[in-house]
């Protein structure tokens, strides 16, 4: 298998999205998962590090990945953050899908320049909005 899913999700949008990517191409998947929302809110608050499970997830055998994840506040969850700082991307092709509900402002530029400054190669960044997805 060349590509692996990664995902964020709380509230299972995300995790829908990663997992229909992952059916229809048959590529692997994992959840990369901080722990709990309180955990988060931890995090938001200073309490507690979420960098260290992300260099959990075992990248060697894939040369593409595909990153799943929120945008809070105009910019991706910090758990997408440190999952991009700390996962080792050297030489690896990033795909990111992003879902937001308002705006994502700086998002592409920010992700981009992660991406880069830890090694890997941006290939397609793409923000889906999922404001109105309960009226579908």
């Amino acid at each position: 298998m060349d590509t692996l899913v990664v995902y964020y999700s709380i509230f299972g949008n995300n995790k829908g999205i990663a997992t229909n990517i992952a059916q229809v191409n048959n590529y692997d998947i994992v959840e990369f998962n901080p722990g709990t929302i309180f955990r988060v809110f931890q995090f938001f608050v200073r309490k507690k590090r979420l960098a260290k499970k992300a260099r959990k997830i075992d990248i060697k055998n894939y040369n593409n990945l595909i990153i799943c994840g929120p945008i809070w506040a105009g910019k991706p969850a910090p758990a997408i953050i440190k999952l991009l700082e700390n996962i080792g991307l050297q030489n690896k092709k990033i795909r990111c899908i992003f879902t937001y509900t308002q705006d994502y402002s700086e998002t592409e530029s920010q992700v981009t320049d992660l991406i880069t400054k830890n090694g890997g190669i941006p290939n397609e960044i793409v923000f889906w909005n999922i404001k109105n997805e309960s009226d579908h």
